[in-house]
């Protein structure tokens, strides 16, 4: 087993169609853990892994549990072996953005996880205007590779 380095995690994280495994803090405190589709967004961050953003519906129970408790963390990790691993922590915040934009991020998530062919179609379906963009900045990041070697 061993650690990856920034380079490999940015890699690994956008590798295929591999979905995260977000976990929220429910009201009683207790964990909400559930697959979603993301994609990275480094724009806004210089020399950092950058945002991992994902959609949900407003009303979703991870976006409740969001907009009370903000601290998230998301694995990803692959089935096969040697096996990897990514687990970030992180800081997720809300936002509610005009339908152009939801639909730009709905297609790029899209293109990830459906093809390009495909994108658009699902863009379209997944940018109602009760859907918002959740952005996670990360605050930690523990990633190993080759943990059966």
């Amino acid at each position: 087993m061993a650690e990856m380095s920034k380079r490999e995690i940015k890699k690994f994280l956008m590798q295929g169609t591999l979905t995260g495994k977000l976990a929220t803090v429910k009201k009683d405190a207790s964990p909400h853990i559930v697959p979603v589709w993301f994609v990275l967004d480094g724009s806004h961050n210089r020399g950092r892994l950058g945002d991992i953003v994902f959609m949900t519906g407003v009303g979703s129970i991870k976006a409740r549990n969001i907009q009370r408790d903000n601290r998230v963390s998301i694995c990803v990790d692959d089935q096969t072996p040697p096996f990897s691993f990514v687990t970030v922590f992180g800081i997720a915040r809300t936002f509610h953005y005009k339908q152009t934009t939801l639909f730009k991020w709905a297609t790029k998530i899209a293109e990830r996880y459906m093809g390009k062919d495909r994108a658009e179609a699902y863009g379209k379906r997944n940018s109602g205007e009760d859907e918002v963009v959740i952005r996670i900045e990360h605050t930690k990041i523990l990633a190993e590779k080759d943990i059966a070697d």
